[in-house]
C-alpha cells in the first residue's frame, strides 16, 4: 500500500455532470486550489456514461440542467442520454478538467483525521486492485445516487422458471436482439416511460406493468 499523498485542497467523487461542473468552478473561483477527481469508471459522464438503454434521455431540459457557464445549444430542450455524455465531455476538455481524472479508480474509505485537519482517503484501482492513501482538506461527493456495480433487482417468485430473458436498464447488453419479440417493462418511472416507447418501435408487444 502507497503511503499518503502531497495534501489536495479539494477531492471531487465523481466525474459526472455535477464532478465536472464542481471542477469548473474551483479553477474559476478558486484558481489558487489543488483538486483531483476521482472516478471508479473508465470514462467521465456518469449516469450518461452508464445507461445504455433504448431512449435513454434527460427527464429535464438541458436549458435548465446545464452548466450556467456553457449554456445548451442545441434544438432538443429534452435531450438524448449521447448527446448529454458528449456536452459534458466537451464541457471537461474545453476547461483542462480531464487531466485531473483519475479513471478506474475507487473511493472505498474516507477517514478524518482529526489530528492534521484533512480527511485520509482510502483508493483502490480497479484494473490492479492495489490500495493507496490520499489526503485532502475537504472532500465533494459527486457520485450520484444509483449503485452503479448493481441496478436494484427484486427477486420475483418463480423467476428461475422464467424462459426469456430478464434484463437490468442499468446493464443492458448491447447485442440485446429484441426485435419482433413481445417484452414487458416492470414499473412506470422515468425509465419505463423513455423505454416503452423505444421497444415499441421494433417489438412486437410491448406491456407496461
Amino acid at each position: 500500500m502507497q503511503e499518503t499523498a502531497p495534501l489536495l485542497d479539494v477531492l471531487i467523487v465523481g466525474a459526472g455532470i455535477s464532478g465536472i461542473g464542481c471542477a469548473y468552478h474551483i479553477q474559476k473561483k478558486c484558481p489558487d486550489l489543488s483538486y483531483s477527481i476521482i472516478e471508479a469508471r473508465g470514462d467521465l459522464g456518469g449516469t450518461w456514461d452508464l445507461f445504455k438503454y433504448p431512449g435513454i434521455r434527460s427527464d429535464s431540459d438541458l436549458f435548465t440542467f446545464g452548466y450556467e457557464f456553457k449554456p445548451w445549444k442545441e434544438k432538443k430542450a429534452i435531450a438524448d442520454g449521447r448527446s448529454i455524455k458528449a456536452y459534458v465531455e466537451e464541457t471537461a476538455a474545453e476547461n483542462g478538467i480531464k487531466e485531473r481524472i483519475r479513471f478506474l479508480t475507487r473511493v472505498v474509505d474516507i477517514d478524518w483525521q482529526s489530528d492534521k485537519h484533512y480527511w485520509r482517503v482510502t483508493l483502490k484501482s480497479e484494473e490492479s486492485g492495489q490500495h493507496e492513501h490520499i489526503a485532502a482538506r475537504w472532500i465533494f461527493n459527486a457520485s450520484g445516487y444509483y449503485r452503479y456495480d448493481k441496478g436494484y433487482a427484486p427477486h420475483f417468485k418463480g423467476q428461475s422458471q422464467f424462459n426469456g430473458q430478464i434484463v437490468h436498464p442499468q446493464h443492458w447488453p448491447e447485442d440485446l436482439d429484441y426485435e419482433n419479440k413481445r417484452a414487458v417493462v416492470i414499473g412506470s418511472g422515468a425509465t419505463a416511460v423513455t423505454l416503452v416507447p423505444a421497444l415499441a418501435k421494433s417489438a412486437s408487444h410491448v406491456t407496461m406493468l
